[in-house]
């Protein structure tokens, strides 16, 4: 099987982008800048195939979001090209391990910083150095393209609003209630559980392969 390229879109990106710039933001391993499930969902979705992943990114942020060859959610958001590399892949060992955790984060999907840095730093004892150095290279790419996002913004007038917390979406930086306001799909609550049980669907469906 040969390297999949592969669009990673808007979604993970601005998910990524809140949590670096939210309050909740916890520190992590190399460039890792913040924690939500989100981002957590889009870090171990690079050690899939695309077409494992896809349809599952339909769902991920509401019913406007775009996923891996989808249509983005902002049309002005530059798209990252990024490669999976199958040599990078999820093991059924891995899997196993990695899906108990995400069950416990599944339960408490809106954990507080301390909780999260554990969370993360489980996930993180289950992944090769291969693996994070993925990561941290596919964080880069999205840094830069936050930051052309930002600049493209402010010389048209537009600022960064949208970017500096959570939005409709509800990133890290949103209430720790669950509700944001007007937002289809449920309480945050119920949407990161909701990502959360896609996601280890897709896990399941890998580790019986």
């Amino acid at each position: 099987m040969g390297n999949a390229r592969v669009a990673i879109l808007v979604l993970a990106v601005l998910a990524a982008g809140r949590a670096a710039v939210s309050a909740q933001a916890v520190p992590g391993p190399g460039a890792q800048r913040g924690f939500s499930s989100q981002v957590l969902i889009a870090q171990l979705s690079l050690y899939l195939p695309e077409e494992a992943t896809r349809a599952m990114y339909r769902g991920l942020g509401g019913p406007n979001a775009g996923g891996p060859g989808g249509a983005a959610g902002s049309r002005a958001f530059p798209q990252i090209q990024f490669t999976r590399d199958p040599a990078l892949f999820l093991t059924k060992d891995q899997i196993a391990k990695l899906l108990p955790i995400l069950q416990a984060l599944r339960d408490a999907p809106l954990p507080t910083p301390s909780r999260a840095k554990q969370v993360q730093a489980e996930v993180d004892a289950q992944l090769t150095a291969g693996q994070k150095a993925e990561w941290a290279e596919f964080q880069k790419k999205m840094q830069a393209r936050i930051e052309e996002f930002r600049q493209r913004m402010a010389a048209s007038g537009g600022g960064s609003q949208g970017m500096t917390g959570g939005g409709a979406d509800g990133g890290p930086g949103a209430s720790a209630g669950g509700r944001a306001g007007g937002s289809p799909g449920g309480t945050l609550l119920e949407r990161r559980q909701r990502q959360l049980d896609a996601f280890m669907q897709v896990l399941r469906v890998r580790l019986k392969q």
